[in-house]
């Protein structure tokens, strides 16, 4: 009976290291996958990083001259309501 038990203890030992190593080969698959898709994710990063440096220097352009403009429509807007309330009376 000793001898039986000690073969079942085993048995059930050997199952459960086998259950244990074939979950940490999923686990390991897993993240070396994760692994791959996060470098495909911080190549293109890294590209569009480069394809838009050459931007600021525009950016900062586009910025101003929208300043300039948008505090010419202001001063007009002004024009136009003083226009509008001597023709209105």
């Amino acid at each position: 009976m000793k001898a039986f038990l000690t073969w079942i203890t085993l048995m059930v030992t050997v199952a459960v290291v086998i259950v244990l190593a074939i979950y940490l080969i999923l686990i390991a698959s897993a993240l070396m996958r994760a692994n791959r898709d996060l470098e495909q994710l911080v190549n293109g990063l890294e590209a569009i990083r480069n394809n838009t440096a050459p931007l600021a220097d525009d950016l900062t352009a586009i910025n101003n001259a929208a300043t300039t403009l948008r505090d010419q429509l202001h001063s007009l807007d002004g024009y136009l309501q003083e226009i509008a309330g001597i023709v209105q009376g």
